[in-house]
C-alpha cells in the first residue's frame, strides 16, 4: 500500500539584495515606531492627589456676619509631564468635599449669599481654554470636576503649571468674599528631539513608516517570483 508523502516546500534563501531590503524595511519601520511613540508618550496623563484641611472662614457684609465651614478635601489633578509645542493636551481637576460647604454662627439671621467654588490653571507659554476662572455653585454639593485644554506655543525647556482652588461668596453678583483654599506649581517638561519641532519629526516618522512598508512590499513581490521560476 502505498501512500503519498506531502511534498516538502523548500524555501529559497534570502539573496544578499533580499537581506539588505530586509534590514532597510526594519530599520525604517522601527525608527517610525520609535518617532509617533515618542510623541504619543507626551499624552500619558500623570495624577496627582492633594488633601486640604477643614478651615472656617468670618464673612460680614451689610450687618451681617457668619462662619463659612470649609471641610476636609481631596484633590486630583489629571494632566501629562511632557509637552509638544503646537499640541494640544487636556487637563482635569476632580474635587471631593467629605461634606457641603455651609454657614454656621450666623448673625442677623441666614444670609442671601450664594457659595461658589471656583478653579483656575495658567500653563506658562500655552494657550489655555477657558481662561478664566471656572466657577460652579457649591451649594448642598460634594463632587466638582474642572477640565481645560492648553496648547504650549513658546519653544522653553520647561512650562510652569499653577493651579488655584477658590472658595467664592457673593451676593447679588457682587464678591463678598474670595479665598484661597489651595494653590500648587507643576512643572511640565518640554519636549525636543535634537532641537527640531514635532512637525518635522511627524513628516520624518510618516515618511519612514511609508518607506518600510513600500520596501517589505517589494521584498515580497521579489520573494513570491523568485519562488515561481524554481
Amino acid at each position: 500500500m502505498n501512500s503519498k508523502q506531502p511534498k516538502k516546500q523548500n524555501r529559497k534563501p534570502f539573496t544578499a539584495g533580499e537581506t539588505v531590503l530586509l534590514i532597510l524595511a526594519g530599520l525604517f519601520l522601527l525608527f517610525g515606531v520609535f518617532i509617533f511613540g515618542w510623541y504619543g508618550s507626551t499624552y500619558i496623563p500623570h495624577r496627582h492627589n492633594s488633601e486640604f484641611h477643614p478651615k472656617n472662614l468670618v464673612i460680614s457684609d451689610g450687618g451681617q456676619q457668619c462662619t463659612l465651614e470649609i471641610p476636609t478635601g481631596k484633590l486630583s489633578i489629571r494632566r501629562p509631564v511632557r509637552a509638544v509645542v503646537g499640541s494640544k493636551y487636556s487637563a482635569e481637576t476632580d474635587v471631593v468635599l467629605d461634606q457641603p460647604l455651609r454657614f454656621t454662627n450666623c448673625t442677623g439671621g441666614l444670609p442671601n449669599w450664594n457659595i461658589s467654588l471656583e478653579a483656575q490653571t495658567a500653563f506658562v507659554g500655552s494657550a489655555v481654554t477657558p481662561f478664566a476662572a471656572i466657577r460652579q455653585p457649591a451649594f448642598n454639593r460634594e463632587d466638582f470636576s474642572f477640565q481645560w485644554s492648553f496648547t504650549p506655543e513658546e519653544p522653553v525647556a520647561q512650562y510652569q503649571s499653577h493651579f488655584y482652588l477658590r472658595v467664592v461668596v457673593t451676593k447679588g453678583g457682587s464678591v463678598i468674599e474670595n479665598w484661597n483654599v489651595l494653590v500648587r506649581d507643576f512643572p511640565m517638561e518640554n519636549q525636543l528631539l535634537l532641537g527640531q519641532p514635532i512637525v518635522f519629526w511627524l513628516i520624518a516618522g510618516g515618511f519612514s513608516s511609508v518607506t518600510g512598508i513600500l520596501l517589505l512590499v517589494i521584498l515580497i513581490q521579489k520573494r513570491k517570483k523568485s519562488a515561481k521560476g524554481t
